[in-house]
């Protein structure tokens, strides 16, 4: 069911304050059974290709997060302090 299609038919059911209709308690499981399905392939696919590739799958998770979030600058901020702190902590 496409976004618009589905928030067209929940559009249609009666509204009560602090009440979700089961309709749509049905449909937002449906979408959360999904959405471990697709995590848990994710992260099989980032652990096979980390492993082919020699590198950690938490690096290798972090950069495609980074990639789709347009958040590289950031995590690359992030790396450099995590570097210096390490650096730092072995002396």
């Amino acid at each position: 069911m496409s976004n618009a299609a589905a928030d067209a038919d929940f559009a249609l059911e009666p509204s009560e304050p602090g009440i979700v209709p089961a309709r749509v308690i049905e449909e937002l499981r449906r979408c959360y059974r999904e959405l471990k399905n697709y995590s848990q392939a994710l992260g099989d696919a980032i652990k096979a290709q980390a492993e082919a590739h020699s590198v950690e799958p938490g690096a290798l998770r972090k950069y495609i997060a980074a990639l789709e979030s347009d958040d590289i600058e950031d995590t690359r901020k992030e790396i450099d302090d995590l570097r210096r702190l390490i650096e730092e902590g072995a002396a």
